[in-house]
């Protein structure tokens, strides 16, 4: 990973290498009532994704009330920021942990196919952390966060978009909010066009994406320069024609906060001082 990241800061390199990992979850509102100690409290997630060329990082936020934090959701932040033009470089080199439900799926593959297949991208390698060896750059980000929100109240999720934004003067992270159209049923599309069963997923260490045949994926066991890449077709038959075409609809978002969790939101309003506050909180508990 550090010589992919040396290798994509070279004034002539075509490679960009990135990181993608999800911060522990954000809780708000941060208050220091104290019944708030036996309160449950709304759920924020913040996907990171670090550039290593530039050391830029785009944070993508939404909180329980939209949707949960699965294998769609991850794929589609990963989508919305590299359609959005993060780099104009056409090599990509992604690095993630070995996470199945969010990271190591069907759902991120076919999201990174559509890269390729659309022209974003020519080329995508997909690299998993050895296991037991899963620091990213984007924890580095993710500490400077959580120390910035040790000394800032954070009430509602703007609040929480302002703290981000402003923890780091230099180079500061550049907050993209997710909403319900940004999220894409990655599942369903995957189930209908791919079957993984050669490519096996989970024991991959490397998976290459081209665009001359994206659907055509090469893979390997481990980062051995011994090994060699193994190419399979992951598009179901018969599937051909209709994947020219393929539109992945979007993802149904439901709120996931439970009744019991909208019952301790409602008590927080009464701490709450700020009309915008509160109508955040009862619009999430109606």
């Amino acid at each position: 990973m550090k010589d992919d990241i040396k290798n994509s800061q070279e004034p002539t390199s075509q490679h960009c290498t990135i990181a993608v990992d999800l911060q522990q979850v954000i809780f708000i509102p941060s208050l220091t009532h104290g019944d708030m100690f036996y309160l449950r409290q709304l759920s924020l997630f913040n996907l990171g994704i670090h550039i290593g060329d530039t050391n830029q990082a785009f944070m993508c936020l939404w909180h329980e009330g939209t949707t949960g934090r699965g294998g769609n959701e991850i794929a589609s932040c990963v989508l919305k920021v590299l359609r959005a033009n993060a780099t104009n470089k056409k090599i990509l080199n992604l690095w993630t942990d070995n996470c199945i439900g969010q990271n190591k799926n069907k759902m991120m593959l076919l999201a990174l196919i559509l890269l390729v297949k659309e022209g974003t991208l020519d080329e995508i390698h997909h690299k998993y952390l050895v296991k037991g060896h899963s620091y990213l750059p984007c924890d580095r980000d993710f500490a400077l966060i959580e120390k910035r929100k040790r000394v800032t109240k954070t009430i509602v999720l703007d609040d929480v978009d302002k703290m981000i934004t402003s923890t780091r003067h230099n180079n500061p992270f550049k907050v993209v909010r997710m909403n319900n159209e940004d999220f894409f049923d990655f599942k369903t599309a995957s189930d209908t066009y791919l079957n993984t069963t050669k490519l096996n997923i989970t024991k991959a260490s490397w998976i290459k994406i081209q665009k001359d045949y994206p659907t055509q994926v090469s893979f390997k066991k481990s980062f051995s320069d011994l090994e060699e890449l193994t190419t399979v077709n992951v598009l179901k038959k018969g599937k051909s024609e209709s994947f020219r075409n393929i539109s992945v609809p979007l993802l149904n978002c439901t709120s996931r906060i439970t009744d019991e969790k909208k019952q301790n939101l409602r008590t927080m309003i009464g701490f709450l001082a700020d009309e915008e506050h509160k109508q955040f909180y009862q619009s999430l508990t109606t």
